[in-house]
């Protein structure tokens, strides 16, 4: 392959990239919510990255184009079309419905929000959990010697 010729883009990049445009969401945005650098999602949709002069093509790992695939919309039975089995069944694990048992597990404010959570890349997902209950404590239920605790 000549050094300076662009590898065609993998049937996974073009998808991705139609479905980025029917969102009318920025490359910029739907890579910030995948948990990807917008060089990185660039380099994946294009099919390939710039390396010492020459473009070397770029296969996304199938967790990376699952991740993609959810912000943009495509779904599993379209990535294994495109010759993605892998990161079909990537997405079919992130969207299988909890195991949730009890009172909780039909409640669709939880469904919601789990599914809103979802969108968000790893580091924000963990963000949002410490700030409901895994880091800090209720303050509206935190007595201290009989007097609710103020937020600092």
């Amino acid at each position: 392959m000549n050094s300076s010729s662009r590898p065609a883009p993998p049937l996974e990049a073009a998808l991705i990239s139609e479905a980025l445009k029917r969102t009318r969401m920025s490359a910029r945005k739907a890579a910030s919510q995948a948990g990807l650098s917008d060089a990185r999602w660039r380099q994946i949709v294009s099919g390939y990255q710039s390396v010492s002069g020459a473009h070397v093509p770029v296969r996304a790992p199938a967790e990376t184009l699952a991740r993609m695939a959810q912000v943009v919309g495509v779904s599993p039975e379209e990535l294994a079309e495109a010759g993605r089995e892998d990161a079909a069944q990537e997405l079919r694990e992130t969207r299988k419905p909890s195991t949730a048992s009890g009172s909780y597990a039909n409640d669709s404010t939880i469904d919601a929000i789990a599914t809103l959570l979802a969108t968000l890349p790893p580091e924000a997902q963990d963000e949002v959990l410490r700030r409901v209950g895994r880091g800090e404590p209720n303050r509206s239920t935190d007595r201290t010697h009989g007097q609710e605790r103020q937020a600092s």
